[in-house]
Formats: structure tokens, C-alpha cells, sequence
């Protein structure tokens, strides 16, 4: 049987002499199959080179993502933290804020002014949640309802701090005339004939002249003389509250106008039935007399 063989021409210069190469086709044969292996295991070398690259910068991209998130993470447990630092004082304000709202003192001084009790909260959790294991997002999350609730408490007590401080405006609780009390409100000895009587109101010695101030918002009702009381002021505070003012030595207002508490409305003197410089004040409820001293501060 004949060889196959390849015969291959190099012609190295034009002018040179021409060279021959015989191979045969087995050993070509080989090359090519192993020219081509060669080249598919490049080919899949270079593949894996860079998808390995690829999963290298993968990797790093997510390790770095990661070590973000751990700063992001520590990051949020402090901000949790101080954020439930702050909320917790936020209730404790609130806490001795209603205190102060719902102090028993006030409220029986001024009946009129007292807050409905009221409350509740607005979301409805199931127990499940109340009781499941707590993670960050879920304490956050918790947090954000614990700042909700607080800012419609806040809101709530600014509205009633209002309601209070209008009420108080218009509540005769400041004293018209720095002096000592010579006589109580209630029964007692006419001063003048010894003959039992009730007397309506305080009456506050203090020197001829002294000024007197008036104990809350209102309108100037009266301000004329009217037999025993001497020169009367009468003020109406509104919600049913007038205070009296008797025996002053002079006006320092008119009737129709608008005072705010502590105004000067006139001045300490003896008109009417008296025995010496005095104030005669009297505070009425829808026009009976209360004693005065339930509205006055113990100084």
C-alpha cells in the first residue's frame, strides 16, 4: 500500500533556491487534531478565566455591599437607641405632664374646667405580634408607632394646656389686694351692731390708696356707688363668675370695658359701710356668693 505523504514548497526568496517538505499525512493529521484541541482548550482556559474574573468582582462588589450593611446596621442600632433614649423621655414628659392635668386639687377648685378621661390607641395589634421575638425592623417599627402615639399625646395635651390656660385666663385666682384678711367669708358679728349676719365675702385691710388689681380676664359690668358697698366694681369673667369690689376711694376703669387679669381697676379706700380702709371682694357663681378663698392660692 502506497504512502500518503504532504508535500510542502518554501520558497524562502524569490531568487533562492525552493525548498521541499514531505510529511506524511498521518503526522499532519496529528497537528491539526492537536492544533485544534489546543485552541478549544484555550478557547474554554479564557471562558473560565473570565467568568472566574466576573465571580471575582461579584464577590468583592458583595463584600463590600456587605461591610456596608454591617456599618448601616451598627449605625441603626445606635440611631435605635438613642431614638428609644429620647422617646422614653418624651413619655416620662408626658406622663408628668397628665399628672399635672389630672391633679386632683385643680380639678376640685374648678369643677367646671375638668378634662374628660379619654383614650385608647388607634392601631390594633394582634397578639401574635405583641408577643413574637422583636428583631431591628420590627423595634424600629415599633418605635415608629411609640413616636405616633406620642405626637397625638402631645397634641392632645397642648390642646387641653389651652383649654386650661383659656379657663384660667377668665378664673379669679390671683388676689386684688396684698393686705392681711380682717374678715372671712360666712358668718360672723356686725361690726358695726354686733347683730349676727353672713358676710359674702372677704374683707382685705390694706393702706388707703392701694391699688387693686383685677383677678382674672373679663368686662366691666358696674362701676358706680351703691349704698353699703361704697364705690363698687363688679366684673364678669364669663361661664357664670363675677367678682365684687367694694368700698374703693376712686375708678380707674368704665363700664364696657375689657380687663386682663392683674389690670389696675381702682384704688383701696373706705366708702359705703366701713369702719377703715379695706377691700371688700366677693366671688359669685351664676350670682350666689362662694367663699373666695376656694379660688384664692394659699399665700
Amino acid at each position: 500500500m502506497a504512502k500518503n505523504f504532504y508535500t510542502f514548497i518554501v520558497v524562502p526568496d524569490a531568487s533562492s533556491r525552493l525548498h521541499k517538505l514531505r510529511l506524511p499525512a498521518k503526522v499532519l493529521y496529528i497537528c491539526t487534531a492537536i492544533g485544534l484541541i489546543s485552541f478549544f482548550v484555550a478557547v474554554g482556559l479564557a471562558f473560565n478565566y473570565t467568568r472566574m474574573a466576573f465571580q471575582v468582582a461579584d464577590y468583592n462588589k458583595l463584600e463590600a455591599e456587605n461591610v456596608d450593611l454591617k456599618v448601616q446596621k451598627r449605625n441603626l442600632e445606635v440611631s435605635t437607641v438613642k431614638l428609644d433614649s429620647k422617646l422614653a423621655a418624651l413619655e416620662s414628659l408626658s406622663e408628668r405632664l397628665t399628672n399635672l392635668i389630672e391633679d386632683g386639687s385643680w380639678a376640685k377648685r374648678f369643677p367646671k374646667a375638668n378634662i374628660p378621661a379619654i383614650g385608647g390607641s388607634k392601631v390594633d395589634y394582634p397578639t401574635a405580634d405583641l408577643l413574637r421575638r422583636m428583631d431591628l425592623k420590627a423595634g424600629v417599627d415599633l418605635l415608629k408607632d411609640r413616636a405616633s402615639d406620642l405626637e397625638g399625646q402631645m397634641k392632645l395635651l397642648e390642646q387641653i394646656a389651652e383649654q386650661r390656660n383659656y379657663i384660667m385666663r377668665f378664673t379669679p385666682n390671683v388676689w386684688p389686694v396684698r393686705g392681711n384678711i380682717t374678715s372671712h367669708y360666712g358668718n360672723r358679728a356686725d361690726p358695726f351692731n354686733g347683730e349676727a349676719e353672713l358676710h359674702q365675702g372677704l374683707d382685705i385691710s390694706a393702706l388707703y390708696g392701694s391699688r387693686v388689681l383685677a383677678p382674672a380676664d373679663g368686662i366691666v359690668i358696674y362701676a358706680q356707688r351703691k349704698a353699703a358697698y361704697g364705690n363698687l366694681i363688679i366684673l364678669d369673667h364669663g361661664n357664670g363668675l363675677t367678682t365684687r369690689h367694694g368700698h374703693l376711694s376712686r375708678f380707674n376703669v368704665h363700664v364696657g370695658q375689657r380687663i386682663h387679669k392683674n389690670d389696675i381697676i381702682g384704688f383701696v379706700g373706705s366708702t359705703g359701710r366701713s369702719t377703715a380702709p379695706h377691700l371688700h371682694y366677693e366671688v359669685r357663681l351664676n350670682d350666689r356668693p362662694v367663699n373666695p378663698r376656694g379660688y384664692l392660692p394659699r399665700s
